[in-house]
Formats: C-alpha cells, sequence, structure tokens
C-alpha cells in the first residue's frame, strides 16, 4: 500500500513546492507517488519544480519517488474531474490511500479534484496551506517564517477531530 498525494501545479511552482513541503513537515505525510495536474504546457519552472520535489521526498526517506504529470484544458471542470476519478480509481484499485493538496492551482480547479475525492474512503487528507501574507510566495518553505502559515487538514477538521 503506497501514499499518494493528487495536487496542481500553474506558474508559482513555490506555491505547488511549498504546500507538499508543508504538508510533509506539518502532518507527517510522504508521498510515493505524486499525480501533478497542470493546464501549463511545456513549462521551464516544471522541470525546476519536480526536480526539488524529488530531493524533497528523497531527504524524507522516498528514495525513488514516483511522480506522474497530467495536462487538462483549463476551465473544462467536467474533464478535470473525469482525470482525478480515473487518478483516484486506479490507486485505490492497487490498494492505495491518498492524499488532496488544494492549496496550489486555480480554486476551481481545486474544486473539480475535491469534489470528486473529499467523501472517499480513501482519501486520508485533504490538505491546504494558507498565507496570511503574499510577501513570501516566492519564497522556498523553509524562508517562510512560520507565523505566515497556516496548515489545514481541512478533512480532519470537518470529521471534528
Amino acid at each position: 500500500m503506497a501514499r499518494v498525494l493528487l495536487t496542481v501545479i500553474s506558474t508559482n511552482v513555490y506555491g505547488f513546492l511549498n504546500s507538499v513541503w508543508c504538508s510533509i513537515r506539518t502532518f507527517a505525510y510522504v508521498p510515493e507517488r505524486v499525480h501533478i495536474l497542470t493546464a501549463e504546457k511545456d513549462s521551464e519552472m516544471h522541470l525546476m519544480a519536480l526536480e526539488m520535489l524529488s530531493i524533497i521526498l528523497e531527504e524524507h526517506g522516498i528514495l525513488e519517488p514516483e511522480v506522474v504529470m497530467h495536462t487538462f484544458d483549463n476551465g473544462d471542470l467536467g474533464a478535470i474531474a473525469t482525470l482525478v476519478d480515473g487518478i483516484i480509481s486506479d490507486e485505490v484499485a492497487e490498494g492505495n490511500t491518498f492524499a488532496i493538496d488544494s492549496t496550489p492551482g486555480k480554486k476551481n480547479e481545486m474544486i473539480a479534484c475535491l469534489a470528486r475525492s473529499l467523501g472517499h474512503h480513501s482519501c486520508e487528507h485533504v490538505f491546504y496551506s494558507e498565507l496570511t501574507t503574499y510577501e513570501n510566495t516566492r519564497n522556498p518553505f523553509i524562508l517562510i517564517p512560520k507565523q505566515f502559515i497556516n496548515p489545514f487538514d481541512i478533512k480532519k477538521e470537518a470529521r471534528g477531530a
């Protein structure tokens, strides 16, 4: 059984990287496989983000992290939801659990992801890392003062735990 993370990446790669890093450090959720959804095609920044993600995961014990990039048409919520359904179905069929990181990307994209996964029995977490200031949004996680980050596990909070 593997831990899987579903997330979105857009032009601000630090929003993506920092939220994954924050979930690892705050909630000890270290995924072995990461599915990244994006509407951006052939972004040079994505290569950097993937390399940095691999380093972060390796430093937290995942020596050969599997990262899968999925592209979608921006604004087609039905297609995003169908894509997420397929990813979840495949992962659950393999016996894996998953988490959603709802921090990065456009909110309509994340709504499509959440709508398909929030109530699923194999969904362990729904992470959201709120920044109280936009001053540090393009800095690595370790350079953002802790008082400016409010990490949440929305699924845990919804359960009232």
